[in-house]
């Protein structure tokens, strides 16, 4: 007989062998399936920035936009240029690492995730940036746009990165 207050052993087997016997990993969804749509949209999306930041380096373009005396010559063209180049490149290889851990729900995607968010919102802050110091680009509808874009991102940054952090769900699918 087992007296009162004192658990037995039986049920502390048990207990013990809840502690020890881990979840297995969800199927991604709930929320996941918005990050996973965002993923494949944000994909194609960086390959088309890419295309487009390509175009400026056409030699008849790059000569009349970096080279004194042209007339759509400005002299922070070029730091433009080469900055669209190199980040479109970056943020298009961190969206496919992204990708790839998400879509094989490993354990890291979360934690590169909170580190890709603000890296690839720093690398359009200062593209925007870079942008403005164009006077042809600061004064089209796009680069206003942009702003409006990059508000929005901001927004998002405080939305998903404790959503990575806090989430059960995502805890469980990327097998923290």
């Amino acid at each position: 007989m087992e007296m009162q207050g004192e658990p037995s052993t039986l049920a502390e087997q048990d207990t013990k062998a809840d502690d020890t016997v881990t979840r297995p990993a969800l199927k991604i969804g709930g929320f996941l399936i918005v990050v996973a749509i965002g993923l494949v949209l944000s994909f194609i999306k960086n390959l088309e920035s890419l295309g487009w930041a390509l175009l400026p380096f056409r030699e008849e373009v790059w000569v009349s936009l970096t080279i004194p005396g042209s007339s759509a010559y400005h002299p922070s063209w070029k730091t433009a240029l080469l900055f669209q180049i190199i980040s479109a490149s970056a943020i298009l290889v961190v969206t496919v690492i992204v990708m790839v851990l998400f879509f094989r729900k490993h354990r890291f995607f979360p934690t590169v995730i909170v580190i890709a968010l603000p890296l690839i919102f720093l690398f359009m802050l200062v593209g925007y940036y870079l942008d403005g110091l164009v006077p042809a680009i600061a004064a089209s509808q796009d680069y206003s746009k942009e702003k409006r874009d990059l508000v929005l991102r901001f927004v998002a940054l405080h939305v998903w990165i404790p959503y990575f952090v806090v989430s059960d769900r995502v805890k469980r699918t990327f097998g923290r």
